[in-house]
């Protein structure tokens, strides 16, 4: 057992080296790299509309700024009064996202100072330049930078897709380090003086050796921006208060950036400096905007990060351990569902750490780790499979070297061949296989067939009582007791009535054998031991069920017959050879006729009788298939009228019969539904009191034809009733009076039923006594009639 969990053990260790190993090296390509991009910037999307930011507010030079204003560029004159204008509104700071680096008008440039100046808390941009002059930076000009409170970049990092997702902290300029435009607009909304503007945002974006490095060592990490979601036209939840300079300027608006940073920019879609971003849709998100967002991050503290590379390798290491133990304890497709849901967990929790902890995971490695984990399991299992199948075929190969004589030549050359293979050529081992599974197919097929045509039902047991197989007559044994097939040893024989068995079962070569009668099935039980196998073990059981009941059936169908022949023929039997004793005696009476025709008719009614019987019999055999032709109900009771009439003239009581007018159509068998009702009748007139009437009755009852036969006599018991119509019962009164054997009206059932009716009896004293048959009138043919 040890030696088992150990080999798992490092089969668990090598898959996950090789993952890892895998995953690795994938995750320093562009597609994974890619990956992790797109999925990290899925979780924004998924965060959805946040809250209007309370920090930051936007002055917009729109679409309808500049056609209420002009194109741009704008004179400066005008430039300042929107900046006093914003001002005017008390904002924490007021950044603003246009270049101011090329001299105007030397009066409207005072102007614009002069705003800057009062307004003591403006922002400044910078950017790199690309004009073909070559100068590398394009800064404020220095009436400008010598007022305001601070200068920014507005420098943006593009990623190789180009999305925009954050932005520089500081980048190194001819003056020395320069802070982002956000960065800076942050640091003075905080309070920060004019000479250290940017000291907090820039310590953690330093990354020193030791000590001071110089400026080439200067690296800088760069700010991830928590975005929101985008400015849209008419949108009911914006993420920042918007104004647009127009409104401004007519001073219709600017409420809403009273104690914000506001950031001023361009908002026309034919001036805008847009990227695209995360939660960009169609158009670029404008410059102005971006640095709004990172403001916004850098005021509420919501400093978005990477997941450390530490922690991401422990928890890539992690997942990997789970997805193969997985893997290794479901195979197949229930571990592929468990690995879809722990990898879609996964990303979910890659989402809980965004959205509360502010930390960003780069989730493709871990995406590839699902992808992967599947077929390099499967990959690791086959070589195992391999390995194995190699060491099994190399055993049999040794022990098959001298084949029995029943082995197929083929099978005997591939697993006795002299000339060792190599272990890992594949061509060897797929022809020992199909050689093997030739052969076992062929046995196989042999003891299917075998085993399925047997009538005994077979059951093999296991030592500890477990059962190992079973045939299909075995099943059906059991379902005839109403046992479970699927039972232990030990539940057989208890039910079996015989829980010592199991102890003599013990000694070698013990043979035990009973029967077993119930519900009218007879079944005789045998049990034995068997002989020592790899499959089933060291005294392993075998139990044989034989069905008796055909040999009891046979039995009762002889006493029915005789019954039948003591019983039904013996009436017509007496008449006949009555009558033919007068004509013997007496040929040339005036009799004489009459008693021909008496003997015709009773011979006439005796094949009735024997047909009916005879028929019933094949149709629980199954050898009679039942007719379904359209029984002419009127000409039936007409018939059985003129059959009837000369034996009840001889009991001194006449038979009427009456049918509806409109009865619906009856299918079924003519003869045998005849056979029914002149027994009924026989019946009828046998017992019935002398003088009175026998009634056959037809009539419609909802989708049932009703056949009914009265007659006037002693009234039958309850408890009679119940049993009338079982075999071989007969009241006890008529026991003496009348001979038979109680066959009668069992018969008559079985018709009924086999028709998919029913029938019933009931007595009264003063009514009578009346025998119904009911039979749909679109009977269901076909069914099986027993007793």
């Amino acid at each position: 057992m040890d030696g088992g969990r150990h080999r798992r053990l490092r089969r668990w260790a090598g898959l996950n080296l090789l993952l890892l190993g895998l995953v690795g090296l994938l995750s320093l390509t562009y597609p994974v790299d890619e990956l992790s991009r797109r999925l990290g910037d899925e979780y924004f999307r998924l965060r959805g509309t946040r809250a209007t930011s309370r920090n930051v507010g936007l002055v917009l030079i729109d679409d309808n700024s500049l056609s209420q204003y002009g194109r741009w560029p704008w004179p400066r004159s005008l430039l300042a009064r929107l900046i006093r204008a914003a001002s005017a509104q008390r904002p924490r700071a007021l950044g603003v996202d246009i270049l101011l680096s090329e001299p105007g008008d030397e009066k409207d440039d005072r102007d614009l100072a002069e705003a800057f100046k009062e307004a003591g808390n403006v922002v400044l941009a910078a950017k790199i330049s690309g004009s073909p002059e070559g100068q590398m930076w394009e800064e404020p000009l220095p009436v400008f930078a010598r007022v305001a409170a601070g200068v920014g970049h507005v420098q943006a990092v593009l990623g190789p897709d180009g999305i925009c997702r954050s932005v520089p902290a500081s980048e190194m300029s001819p003056d020395g380090l320069l802070p982002a435009l956000a960065v800076a607009v942050a640091s003075v909304a905080r309070g920060s003086t004019r000479t250290e503007p940017v000291a907090e945002e820039l310590s953690a974006a330093r990354t020193w050796p030791q000590g001071e490095a110089p400026i080439e060592q200067l690296s800088p990490r760069p700010l991830l921006v928590d975005f929101h979601s985008q400015v849209l036209l008419g949108q009911f939840t914006p993420p920042f208060s918007v104004v647009s300079a127009a409104d401004l300027l007519r001073g219709s608006a600017g409420k809403d950036l009273r104690n914000k940073a506001v950031l001023l920019g361009f908002g026309a879609t034919e001036i805008s400096d847009g990227f695209p971003t995360p939660v960009s849709d169609r158009l670029p998100m404008p410059g102005v905007e971006i640095h709004a967002n990172l403001v916004d991050e850098l005021l509420a503290g919501r400093d978005l990060q990477p997941l450390g590379g530490g922690t991401q390798v422990l928890l890539l290491v992690g997942a990997s351990l789970l997805l193969t133990w997985v893997l290794l304890r479901w195979p197949g497709l229930a571990g592929l569902l468990l690995l879809g849901v722990l990898t879609v967990a996964g990303y979910a929790a890659g989402y809980v750490l965004f959205a509360h902890a502010r930390r960003l995971i780069a989730f493709g490695p871990f995406l590839c780790l699902g992808v992967l984990a599947a077929p390099l399991a499967e990959l690791e299992s086959l070589v195992v499979v391999d390995r194995g199948l190699t060491r099994n075929l190399r055993q049999l190969q040794g022990t098959l070297r001298k084949a029995t004589p029943k082995m197929t030549v083929g099978l005997r050359a591939a697993l006795s061949s002299e000339a060792p293979a190599p272990a890992g050529d594949v061509h060897w081992k797929v022809a020992t296989l199909n050689q093997l599974q030739t052969e076992l197919s062929s046995l196989y097929a042999f003891d299917q067939t075998l085993l399925e045509s047997m009538q005994e039902g077979l059951a093999v047991f296991a030592p500890n009582g477990r059962l190992l197989f079973q045939n299909p007559r075995w099943e059906r044994f059991c379902e005839t007791l109403h046992w479970q097939p699927a039972a232990s040893l030990e539940e057989f024989l208890t039910a079996l009535g015989q829980p010592g068995w199991r102890a003599k079962l013990a000694q070698p070569g013990t043979r035990l054998e009973t029967e077993l009668l119930v519900n009218n099935w007879l079944w005789q039980v045998r049990a034995l031991t068997l002989p020592s196998s790899a499959a089933a073990g060291t005294g392993a059981l075998m139990v044989v069920a034989a069905d008796l009941t055909a040999r009891l059936e046979r039995d009762r169908a002889r006493a029915e017959a005789l019954g039948f022949v003591t019983h039904e023929l013996r009436t017509p039997l007496v008449s006949i050879q009555g009558f033919a004793e007068f004509l013997l005696r007496y040929p040339d009476t005036s009799g004489s006729t009459e008693a021909a025709e008496t003997i015709f008719r009773e011979s006439k009614r005796l094949v009735a009788m024997i047909n009916t019987y005879l028929d019933v019999l094949r149709l629980e055999s199954g050898a009679y298939p039942l007719r379904d032709d359209v029984i002419d109900i009127q000409g039936t009771l007409t018939q059985l009228e003129r059959l009837m009439q000369p034996l009840a003239e001889a009991a001194d009581m006449n038979v009427k019969v009456e049918a509806d007018p409109a009865l619906p159509l009856l299918r079924g068998d003519p003869h045998l539904i005849a056979g029914a009702l002149l027994n009924l009748l026989s019946n009828a007139v046998k017992y019935g009191s002398r003088g009175s009437e026998v009634r056959l009755r037809a009539l419609a009852e909802a989708d049932t034809v009703v056949f009914e036969v009265w007659n006037h006599g002693p009234a039958i018991s309850p408890e009679d009733l119940a049993h009338l119509f079982e075999p071989f019962y007969r009241q006890a009164e008529h026991e003496a009076s009348a001979a038979g054997w109680g066959l009668g009206l069992a018969f008559v059932k079985r018709i009924a039923e086999g028709h998919g009716g029913k029938v019933e009896a009931r007595s009264d004293a003063a009514v009578g006594t009346c025998f119904r048959i009911a039979l749909p009138s679109t009977p269901a043919l076909g069914c099986e009639v027993r007793l």
